[in-house]
């Protein structure tokens, strides 16, 4: 018996999985989904099984070494799933099987090299030689050595070959594993007459454990039970009670919010009533909830996972931000208990440990998370939501590039659930396939409590220079800020850009400080004194004088959030202002932190970046303001116009969600653009009609797909060359492969420079998915190499 195992081989290899034979030692310990240690070439690997085979494809198979002992395995339908992701994104399989996985649930092998004689031996080459001087001072793990990746893989191969090192293997278990506590169960049968002579006080503590019914810990039941440990002794000394290890759940902290069980509105009552339809018909079916900003979309995705529950089904549900996760999961937890399980990149390793066995374990049928908790290991699935649809946050922005929300629309195909998309700003290609009858819509046109929409007032960027008031608040938002301050209400102000300033320049030589290995400038950080890049991490000292000229005349320009925050305590003294950006939420737990202090009403003012722009609910907030509107309407991406509608919407939609109207203050350069003007007037579809026209007349989606292609190299020429030689191959496949399929480039990233390495890209367009996907594939079968060098994303969510 053979087994197919996929095998991430970290790029050097094409091939999705390797055949092996299973020895008479292992015969039945392997199963589908099973991890296995197994050699590859000279090394070993950690793979997973993905099939069997009564047959080989080569003549010499070699054997899996070992079945691991891994907290997780993937199922039949996960790797259905896999293989889909695989074929749908042009992805390496290894590659996805691995992302569906906790990495930190994931057993690793970890190579440490050592040296066997010197950098100086004459047999080496330059970048030989440079590598071993690394390796010469201590054996070193591999992932420790300087460089980029794939080079040094190549060159420990060639040193290995020329018997310059040696490389040992080691198995690295998970660092998510699961805490064992010391516990006690009852033993098996214990005579009746053995307990009633038992003294009172052991008497009790027995008939305390025997009530739980379960495996307990002694930490339990000394704090929780008030038992004392001699009585637990004496129980286990007298073959009573039989000392055993118990798994301890470490769950993450929430805060519980008072529920009250609400009257649902009309438009509530028939989405309500159309999916739990859908839930209770165990067929697909796929919906669109297209409701206004404080509509009670939540109050619909818990009453129709209530319904799912009682027919004894799971429910997923995806949120686009963690900040989002924190609020939604109290909300959540408070109404459905012990129900609900967490799956986020913010839990520590031994809770996400944790909450992936109680989904497995069928402890937790509900689970809430991000884009990777699409892969949660929920069985018999009956609805997945996925809310903020239209999130760009969604789509994976390294391989494999999937998008959670179609990955999410596929499991639920596959398992027969009931979909729902939230949104009140659906992307565009979600509401065309609404308009074509893929998705059902179910509308929700008005706010809870019949509450009015916020009024949108326009400050004309332009006006106010104007009239020489070139500073960070207009008139009409001033006086709007103090007058909330004066009635203690609360504001939030939108800067989709965080630091302090956007770059740096001299006066005297227009000299601007620009990261070393990205084409960026870098970001200032006043509070810190540095200069950042938020691309690759570099940082440098802020300069007091001008590193080129020496000059003087050193200024700021642009406004990030950390000047917002700055300005706002310097206009409104006294004022409790709170910021939310990446800076400012890097330590765990910082977002529910933020956000908490924010909701009891001990600050008056937070601003922040677009993870306050969605989902959040204060009922204080009755005024926001957007203090540059332009920030993403003018980045040369197709979607830039949607994503500054939903932004802009998005945020005013937290305005005015308690019982005092909200107002907005939208300040722009360009209050014409009809992304603004439909904003100001709440009117998505007038939007949509308007940005559906433009994506007609060139060919964008949803009219076409899509297919990015990059390739980076640190050399700009050799980054080009991989790209016309992927259009030499495509123009020698036959015509009919190409038919319909438009060629654009290769031409230089918008990002042109990132970490070090020069990107070039070239898009494929075409009316037909299915087509321009089968030919990427056919050239890779035609020119394997190419696979390697490029990086695939299709469907693309940013061109940039």
């Amino acid at each position: 018996m053979y087994v197919r195992v996929v095998v991430d081989t970290g790029a050097t290899s094409s091939i999705d999985s390797f055949t092996y034979s299973i020895p008479d030692g292992l015969a039945g310990e392997v199963g589908i989904g099973a991890s296995v240690l197994v050699p590859l070439s000279s090394r070993q690997a950690i793979g997973y099984v993905v099939g069997f085979e009564d047959t080989s494809p080569v003549d010499k198979t070699r054997d899996i070494i070992a079945v691991l002992d891994s907290p997780v395995r993937l199922d039949a339908g996960m790797l259905d799933l896999a293989k889909w992701i695989s074929e749908h994104y042009v992805s390496p399989l290894p590659r996805v099987v691995m992302a569906m996985l906790p990495g930190v649930m994931q057993c690793k092998l970890r190579c440490e090299v050592s040296s066997k004689f010197s950098a100086e031996h004459g047999s080496l080459t330059p970048s030989e030689a440079d590598l071993m001087k690394q390796i010469e001072i201590q054996t070193t793990a591999e992932e420790a050595l300087q460089g980029d990746r794939a080079t040094i893989r190549r060159l420990l191969r060639q040193l290995e070959r020329k018997d310059a090192i040696r490389r040992n293997w080691k198995l690295v278990p998970p660092s998510g594993k699961p805490k064992l506590l010391k516990g006690v169960r009852l033993c098996d049968g214990v005579p009746d007459d053995e307990i009633s002579s038992l003294p009172t006080k052991q008497a009790d503590a027995y008939s305390a454990i025997a009530s739980l019914s379960r495996d307990v810990t002694i930490a339990e039941l000394t704090r929780s039970c008030g038992l004392s440990r001699s009585s637990i002794n004496a129980l286990i000394k007298k073959n009573l009670l039989e000392e055993i290890d118990v798994s301890f759940r470490r769950t993450p902290s929430f805060a519980t919010i008072e529920e009250h069980r609400v009257t649902l509105t009309p438009d509530q009552k028939r989405a309500v009533d159309a999916i739990s339809w859908a839930i209770e018909s165990e067929k697909y079916h796929g919906y669109l909830l297209f409701g206004v900003t404080a509509s009670g979309k939540t109050e619909v995705y818990l009453r129709c996972i209530e319904r799912a529950l009682q027919l004894g089904k799971t429910c997923l549900v995806l949120l686009p931000e963690i900040a989002l996760t924190t609020q939604v999961m109290n909300i959540f937890k408070s109404r459905l208990g012990s129900a609900v399980a967490v799956l986020h990149s913010a839990l520590s390793a031994g809770e996400r440990c944790d909450e992936w066995a109680r989904i497995s374990e069928c402890e937790a049928r509900v689970v809430l998370g991000a884009r990777s908790a699409v892969f949660a290991p929920l069985a018999n699935l009956g609805l997945i939501i996925v809310d903020e649809e239209h999130e760009a946050s969604y789509k994976q922005d390294t391989s494999p590039r999937y998008s959670g929300r179609e990955v999410a629309m596929r499991r639920a195909q596959d398992s027969g659930a009931a979909l729902v998309l939230g949104s009140a700003t659906p992307s565009i290609e979600t509401f065309h396939q609404a308009r074509s009858g893929l998705l059902s819509t179910l509308t929700m046109a008005s706010r809870v409590e019949n509450r009015s929409m916020p009024t949108v007032h326009i400050a004309d960027l332009r006006e106010e220079f104007a009239r020489g008031k070139a500073t960070i608040f207009t008139e009409i938002l001033e006086q709007g800020i103090r007058a909330r301050l004066q009635r203690g209400e609360q504001v939030i102000l939108l800067q989709n850009r965080r630091a302090y300033s956007t770059f740096l320049t001299c006066r005297d030589c227009g000299y601007v400080a620009k990261c070393p290995d990205c084409a960026v400038s870098l970001k200032l950080h006043a509070a810190a004194r540095k200069l950042s890049c938020h691309h690759c991490g570099h940082e440098e000292p802020a300069p007091e004088i001008c590193p080129k000229c020496e000059g003087l005349r050193i200024r700021k320009f642009g406004i990030g959030t950390e000047k917002v925050e700055e300005a706002t305590r310097m206009t409104f003294e006294g004022a409790r202002v709170l910021r939310m950006d990446r800076d400012t939420t890097s330590r765990k737990g910082s977002h529910a932190e933020i956000l908490n202090v924010f909701r009891a009403g001990e600050a008056d003012i937070l601003v922040g970046t677009q993870m306050i722009a969605k989902g959040l609910d204060f009922p204080n907030v009755t005024l926001v303001g957007i203090i540059s509107a332009d920030t993403s309407l003018n980045l040369p991406d197709f979607r830039a116009a949607e994503r500054t509608y939903q932004l802009v919407s998005q945020v005013a939609g937290r305005s005015g969600r308690g019982k005092t109207p909200g107002e907005v203050v939208i300040q722009t350069f360009d209050p014409e653009h009809y992304a603004i003007k439909c904003a100001v007037d709440h009117d998505y579809v007038s939007f949509f009609e308007i940005e559906l026209e433009g994506r007609k007349e060139v060919n964008y989606p949803p009219f076409a797909s899509l297919v990015n292609i990059v390739s980076r190299n640190v050399d700009e020429q050799a980054a080009k060359s991989v790209l016309e030689e992927l259009e030499a191959t495509i123009k020698r496949l036959p015509m009919s492969m190409r038919k319909g399929i438009r060629i654009d480039g290769p031409i230089p990233a918008v990002l042109s420079k990132l970490k070090g390495y020069y990107r070039w890209h070239t898009l494929l367009r075409s009316t037909d998915r299915d087509a321009v996907v089968g030919l990427l594939r056919a050239v890779f079968e035609a020119n394997p190499s190419l696979k390697r060098k490029l990086a695939v994303d299709v469907d693309p969510v940013t061109m940039i």
